[in-house]
């Protein structure tokens, strides 16, 4: 028993020597080493953080080693120190000794070799390239900044090119068999491609062009693919009838909606101007019950008139040199304007709401509770058709448009009914069909 505890014993010490001794050896080994035993089999390319070996031999089992920031990765794989030894064989121990090195000694390790007599291995004549890949000699690793091309051929990032920047094309296409340490964005019809050696560290963006890419390509951040339809060309929305002529849900739900805050509003602004000018109110009511055909031609023609004669006005203004200041009160003027539309418009409502307050009811009521229920009777039949458009879609559409019309009949005949009153007020006494306000809507 005291034996087989020995030889365990003398095992363990056994293992633990050697390890030292491998950590010592990779803590100690420099950079030209390390570029000596590697730079046969491998082209070493710098990275933002650290180095990438790729291997000269077209047959390797392997496209790409990289060495950042202490961690090895084989193909965009992280791999330790026994998984190393399993896929690289006896290139994991010097590989592995990148890894203690500095940034500065990494660098200096990725830079050209300088010629000297003390180092003649440093340029050593070309491994002979098995006789399928020809290509293998002239096979060198291309450098540059950010790429960037406005229309004409494009972009093409060789396999055996290194980027380190973005690559960024518009109006042409873009290719990419190699190396791109940013961004690759592509602009246009002709689209991007990604071949089976493209590593891209970060995003891919292709709009208004496809986006073609091998399933051995690496990409390290986001795909995005704007506006690519299934041969290639720009996604336009598809023709849809029900879309058209009934919307969507949302879409319907939001008119509806809308339509309700306009009526609250409406109501809002009504009561304040009742608050105001009740008894203008009730004489514009009385004119539109007396001569409401009458009122709506003179609110039409005020309508039509309004915009040719502002015009004129502010023609005028700027022809004389004096009218020039009151170019000033020309807003003021369009506030008046809407004012008397509001006011004759609340004198229909009330009109309205007293209507129905002597149809359905017959109690006595407030002149603001008869406003308030003459602009929910008015703009009555649009909510319905709202609510139906919202239920059946495009077939409350005919609801609505009638409700439209009875709103701006509504609006045109109180605003000349408005106009009638206030020519009236100028002139002195009132007519006798507004000699007096409108009686209180009573018990019929």
């Amino acid at each position: 028993m005291r034996k087989q505890i020995v030889v365990a014993l003398v095992l363990l010490t056994t293992a633990l020597m050697a390890r030292t001794a491998y950590i010592v050896h990779a803590q100690t080994a420099t950079a030209a080493e390390l570029r000596t035993q590697l730079a046969d089999r491998y082209d070493i390319v710098p990275l933002q953080q650290g180095i990438a070996l790729v291997p000269k031999q077209a047959d390797s089992k392997i496209r790409m080693v990289q060495v950042v920031n202490g961690a090895v990765s084989v193909d965009g794989e992280t791999l330790t120190s026994a998984q190393l030894r399993d896929r690289l064989g006896a290139d994991a121990a010097p590989i592995v000794q990148l890894t203690y090195l500095s940034a500065a000694e990494q660098r200096q390790l990725a830079a050209p070799a300088p010629r000297s007599a003390a180092q003649p291995e440093a340029a050593p004549a070309p491994i002979p390239a098995p006789a399928p890949a020809p290509e293998t000699p002239a096979r060198s690793v291309e450098r540059k900044g950010d790429v960037v091309r406005i229309g004409g051929s494009g972009v093409d990032v060789a396999e055996n090119e290194h980027v380190d920047g973005d690559v960024v094309s518009i109006g042409g296409p873009v290719k990419v068999d190699g190396e791109v340490s940013g961004d690759v964005v592509a602009i246009g019809r002709e689209g991007l491609t990604l071949g089976p050696h493209a590593v891209v560290r970060g995003e891919v963006t292709a709009v208004g062009g496809p986006l073609k890419r091998d399933p051995q390509a690496q990409v390290f951040g986001k795909v995005n693919e704007v506006g690519i339809g299934p041969n290639g060309e720009a996604v336009l929305p598809p023709f849809n009838a029900r879309n058209v002529f009934f919307g969507t849900f949302a879409s319907r739900a939001g008119r509806l909606t809308t339509t309700i805050a306009r009526v609250l509003m409406f109501i809002l602004f009504a009561l304040i101007v009742t608050a105001v000018a009740q008894r203008p109110i009730q004489q514009i009511a009385a004119r539109i019950m007396a001569e409401p055909v009458r009122a709506g031609l003179v609110g039409l023609l005020a309508e039509i008139l309004f915009v040719p004669v502002l015009v004129v006005t502010i023609v005028a203004l700027i022809i004389s040199i004096i009218g020039i200041p009151l170019l000033i009160l020309v807003p003021f003027g369009i506030i008046v304007i809407g004012v008397v539309m509001l006011v004759g418009y609340t004198g229909a409502a009330y009109l309205a709401g007293g209507w129905a307050l002597d149809r359905f009811g017959g109690a006595r009521r407030s002149p603001y509770m008869t406003v308030a229920i003459g602009i929910a009777l008015i703009a009555g039949l649009t909510l319905l058709g709202r609510l139906f458009a919202l239920a059946i879609g495009g077939f409350g559409a005919p609801l609505y448009v009638v409700g439209y019309l009875i709103e701006y009949l509504a609006w045109t005949i109180g605003f000349g009914a408005a106009i009638q009153t206030w020519i009236h007020m100028r002139r002195g006494p009132a007519a006798p069909a507004v000699s007096g306000p409108m009686p209180e809507p009573g018990p019929a």
